[in-house]
């Protein structure tokens, strides 16, 4: 039996060790907080691996600033974490961070609003790392979005981007719907 280890920020503890509980149960999972290292051990009951990792995603979500809601989503096996860590792409320097966090959020939110609601997902910026939830390839296409912003393409370019990825996204839908249609009848 293999143990997993996730931590996150001090400010975001206290917002895991609420839900550790409610994790458990739904994960078949022991979950033990370790004081002095500050991490979450996550330990399954059964063989099956899956539902820790599945533990492990929801606690990283809520490391990452999501709400619990929002990271309990992440049980469903529609539902997957991408993260993109600023400091891997464009390096340390504070103020580039604060310029490529600015662009993906857009004036008063406009931009990440706008990500969000084109691919039904949802985005956290949390200082230097953006962490998207969603559905599998809705959160795909928003993590393309946003390193579009990143590499520096204005905004209505991005958002052709997604105006495009959303046309074609119900006729994938609508042709996987046929096909079911078809092999129902």
């Amino acid at each position: 039996m293999t143990t997993l280890f996730i931590t996150v920020e001090d400010e975001r503890l206290e917002e895991v060790k609420r839900i550790i509980e409610k994790l458990e149960e739904l994960t078949d999972t022991k979950i033990v907080f370790d004081d002095k290292t500050k991490t979450f051990n996550v330990i399954p009951k059964g063989q099956n691996q899956y539902e820790a990792l599945k533990a492990v995603s929801v606690i990283r979500a809520i490391g990452l600033g999501f709400d619990t809601e929002t990271a309990f989503k992440l049980l469903s096996d529609e539902y997957s974490l991408e993260v993109i860590d600023l400091k891997t792409l464009i390096g340390n320097n504070p103020d580039s961070i604060r310029r490529v966090k600015g662009r993906v959020i857009g004036e008063s939110g406009k931009t990440k609003k706008i990500i969000q609601e084109y691919t039904g997902v949802n985005i956290s910026i949390y200082g230097h790392v953006i962490g998207i939830v969603g559905p599998h390839e809705q959160v795909q296409i928003a993590k393309k979005a946003i390193e579009l912003l990143i590499e520096g393409k204005e905004h209505r370019t991005v958002y052709k981007f997604l105006d495009k990825a959303e046309r074609e996204f119900i006729v994938y839908k609508t042709s996987k719907l046929g096909k079911r249609l078809n092999e129902i009848r």
